[in-house]
């Protein structure tokens, strides 16, 4: 590993975060750091646990990384399998506490140290969060650049904002360097843009003076919307006209303008990403949250967990939802749902004074991993 690109790395983070990240290395035993505490200014750590690559993703970096493109394509690549293939797990979330100086902590149990047990329940499933898609990306990365006979000329590791308690990839090379954000918690994450036509937004180029990442980012992006508003009012034209040559249709939209309705245009926004891209429901309350605040206003909004039905002894899973108020009525926007015509309904705030209610205000939420921990499944 080179610890001058590192050190550039880390500065370079520092200037975009105004913060130190703890630069998080990779456990493998082959490799032979012997870092601790602060070297070259750089804080950095191993990792608390491995990096591994899933078997369903092995031969795709194994065939990538015989392809005749650049490390820079490779990579992207890469990127774009993750975000098609997992989706966020925001049950975490649920679990977080801000401290007194202002930072988050979430137990290192969910997902940060972890065991054999809580591995085994992942793989049941393809809700992940930093901790673990981090170190998916940074692992499957290292090693098609490994396999691409480049080792020598990039570094890869996990940068962890610990004020956010939130990990992401770095890369650092003589060409540029970039990090890599699956799950940006201040917008809609990559993982719902890629599989919903948005532009990427969580590659930050820190450093490309020749453009070479930024070449491989505009190419990705070129014919993709950057606002879910606008993606949805060209989609929704899009239907609109294929719906006038077409003898049946699931969608409603000939001769109406939803854009004046906002109503309207938010429950043909949840049908096109249920019937149209079977989104989750994580990804569906971060795109239908966009929506409402660009649209509406983000005081029309609040937000509201819900309890997510689970397999009984397996621990209480939450996802967030909202309450948005149109015209003076409160609706609840239900992602747990799976039929897209129910997932929105008429709200009253009494339903919070009923004992046995799923949905919970926000900031009521209190969850402690000794008393209700939760197994990963």
């Amino acid at each position: 590993m080179n610890f001058n690109r590192i050190s550039k790395l880390s500065e370079l983070l520092t200037n975009e975060l105004k913060r130190k990240p703890t630069i998080i290395l990779d456990p493998n035993p082959e490799k032979s750091y012997r870092v601790s505490g602060t070297v070259n200014d750089i804080v950095m750590a191993i990792d608390a646990d491995d990096w591994e690559i899933p078997e369903e993703l092995r031969s795709y970096v194994e065939r990538l990384a015989r392809e005749d493109i650049n490390i820079e394509e490779k990579i992207m690549q890469i990127y774009q399998k993750l975000c098609n293939d997992y989706t966020y797990d925001d049950n975490v979330l649920s679990y977080i506490k801000k401290n007194d100086d202002e930072s988050f902590f979430i137990p290192d149990q969910y997902g940060r140290e972890t065991d054999s047990s809580w591995k085994e329940n992942r793989s049941k499933h393809n809700r992940r969060n930093c901790f673990e898609i981090s170190r998916i990306l940074a692992k499957a990365i290292d090693e098609v650049i490994r396999l691409s006979g480049q080792s020598r000329n990039y570094d890869t590791c996990i940068a962890w904002d610990e004020a956010n308690t939130h990990y992401f990839v770095g890369i650092a090379s003589k060409e540029f360097y970039v990090s890599l954000d699956l799950d940006d918690f201040t917008q809609i994450k990559d993982l719902t843009r890629m599989k919903t036509g948005l532009t990427l937004d969580g590659i930050k180029i820190l450093s490309d003076p020749h453009g070479k990442f930024e070449k491989v980012i505009k190419k990705i992006n070129e014919g993709r919307s950057e606002f879910a508003k606008d993606h949805i009012t060209a989609k929704a034209e899009e239907i609109r006209k294929k719906e006038k040559s077409d003898v049946e249709s699931n969608y409603d939209l000939v001769e109406e303008d939803i854009e004046a309705d906002d109503l309207k245009f938010i429950k043909y926004a949840v049908q096109i990403l249920k019937e149209g891209y079977d989104l989750d429901s994580a990804g569906m309350y971060e795109y239908l949250k966009e929506i409402i605040d660009t649209k509406i206003g983000p005081k029309s909004r609040k937000k509201v967990w819900k309890e997510v039905e689970n397999t009984p002894g397996v621990g209480i899973r939450y996802t967030r939802c909202l309450i948005v108020n149109i015209d003076g009525i409160s609706y609840l926007i239900d992602v747990t749902r799976d039929d897209a015509k129910e997932i929105i309904r008429k709200f009253d705030k009494r339903e919070f004074e009923d004992p046995n209610a799923k949905v919970i205000p926000f900031k009521k939420m209190k969850r402690e991993w000794s008393s209700d921990p939760y197994d990963g499944r």
